[in-house]
């Protein structure tokens, strides 16, 4: 098992500025609860928490007017709770929306810090960016048979459990 700083620098793919620095400051996030990252067989979700919350912290920081702002774990928290989505008992519209609005809003920052971001897709090796900020929301975005939907869903899911509740 990865310790928390192997795995971020994973995810920041031998980036050397600000993805990198994103990275960092969510392992720095996470390091309490997440020393090491588990590598299970089935759902990766130590990874896509991750990688997640690499891409929040990422948006909040440099996709914002106040660029170079330090995210805070509340701050995080009250993310995620204005992004969570609504639970099982949730209309299926209503759930659709909020995936919606959820991949926008993560898209609309990632526009905002300076990237060209495609629609999300259909996982394939032909969906593939040099820019490793891309790739990963390629990766947490992109479906296939495997997941039913975002994995990206599933990220902000496990930031909730780590940085608080989400009541929605």
């Amino acid at each position: 098992m990865p310790t928390i700083w192997e795995y971020a620098n994973q995810v920041a793919a031998g980036d050397t500025g600000s993805w990198l620095a994103a990275t960092r400051r969510a392992a720095i996030l996470l390091a309490p609860t997440h020393p090491v990252i588990t590598l299970p067989r089935r759902v990766p979700v130590h990874q896509v928490l991750v990688q997640t919350t690499s891409l929040v912290v990422y948006g909040r920081t440099f996709g914002t007017r106040a660029r170079g702002h330090v995210v805070s774990g509340p701050e995080l928290a009250a993310w995620v709770t204005d992004h969570a989505l609504p639970g099982p008992n949730a209309a299926p519209g209503n759930i659709a929306a909020a995936v919606r609005r959820l991949l926008d809003t993560v898209a609309g920052m990632l526009r905002a810090a300076g990237h060209q971001v495609p629609d999300p897709g259909h996982r394939s090796l032909h969906r593939h960016s040099t820019d490793p900020v891309i790739q990963q929301w390629h990766d947490l975005t992109d479906v296939d048979e495997a997941f039913p939907g975002p994995l990206l869903c599933l990220g902000v899911a496990a930031m909730s459990d780590t940085f608080g509740p989400a009541i929605v």
